[in-house]
């Protein structure tokens, strides 16, 4: 195995054009800043963005998605325009639409964008906040990289896995709860995520999806596949929009919180074996 069947993305180059991501002094061109990712055991930035999927096992493993895994990574795609056309309510000037990072929400914590109307201000009305989320890993990919920057074979390939179970757990309480807020407000919040992690929510989670511009939608998932077969014109692999789904707080909460209940004879006789 190739480290460039692990890396998709370092640095938010192609893999295997990226090598040497000091001399970049591991500046992201998503954030315009020194890549915050740090990785075990070091203090060097650990700038990687995209990793394979892998299907198959042992030597026959082979590379079958990609999977990003850190959010600064969705910068790249067009979500102020994504949004305008598929989530805002009512009419807006695009000269006076703005993006602002990192706004603090309370003790809950920041939303990591929000896109706003302008025209208003002093008063601000018409605002949509937005979450980005990549998907955690399980194992390390720590040895793997460094056999890639120093260009040389992997000793062995690398154990990992993508933790969506832990995404579910975390992500979204913390989204359900930043909707519930926002539809007191009367707003929306949009979590920005991969095809592949809201495929994922949407096989354990079952909710009822609704129209992105209704006004009782408070949460909108927006997901991107990454193509790898397309560059911009930057030469970074293309983000692509992919689905827009609507949903209310209160519906997403209730699927997270009433799953299926496990087998009842089945829990019972874990117990008697106990016994």
């Amino acid at each position: 195995m190739k480290s460039t069947d692990v890396f998709v993305e370092i640095l938010g180059c192609p893999a295997d054009e990226m090598h040497e991501p000091v001399n970049a002094d591991y500046i992201c061109p998503f954030i315009s800043d020194r890549c915050v990712k740090r990785g075990h055991n070091t203090r060097d930035p650990f700038p990687v963005c995209t990793l394979w999927k892998q299907s198959g096992s042992g030597v026959n493993r082979v590379p079958s998605r990609p999977v990003i895994v850190c959010p600064k990574r969705f910068f790249t795609a067009d979500i102020v325009g994504d949004i305008l056309e598929h989530v805002w309510v009512g009419p807006y000037d695009r000269e006076k639409i703005e993006a602002v990072r990192e706004i603090k929400m309370g003790k809950i914590g920041n939303v990591d964008m929000v896109v706003c109307d302008t025209s208003t201000l002093p008063v601000l009305d018409k605002f949509v906040s937005v979450e980005l989320q990549a998907i955690d890993i399980t194992g390390s990919v720590s040895d793997a990289y460094t056999d890639h920057i120093s260009q040389v074979v992997m000793e062995r390939p690398p154990k990992y896995n993508f933790n969506t179970a832990n995404v579910h757990k975390r992500y979204l309480t913390q989204l359900i709860k930043k909707g519930y807020f926002h539809s007191t407000w009367r707003k929306k919040i949009v979590a920005v995520v991969q095809d592949f992690l809201l495929e994922s929510i949407r096989e354990r989670v079952r909710f009822a999806a609704t129209n992105p511009k209704d006004e009782n939608t408070s949460i909108v998932f927006m997901s991107y596949s990454l193509d790898t077969s397309e560059k911009d014109e930057e030469g970074y692999y293309r983000l692509k929009l992919k689905e827009v789904v609507g949903t209310e707080h209160s519906v997403l909460m209730n699927a997270v919180v009433y799953e299926t209940p496990p087998n009842r004879d089945q829990f019972v006789e874990a117990i008697k074996r106990q016994l």
